[in-house]
């Protein structure tokens, strides 16, 4: 990442970096962006 301009890496840096990422989803399980959670928005067949 500092080669791509990042003055500082840190660990908060980089664990929000992760999430943007999608390589860390931090939904809780009650909620409805949550992958195991089902929801009504899905659209029937």
């Amino acid at each position: 990442m500092k080669k791509r301009g990042f003055k500082f890496v840190g660990t908060t840096i980089c664990y929000s970096f992760m999430q943007a990422c999608g390589l860390v989803n931090d939904h809780i399980t009650g909620c409805f962006c949550h992958p195991g959670e089902k929801h009504d928005s899905q659209i029937p067949e």
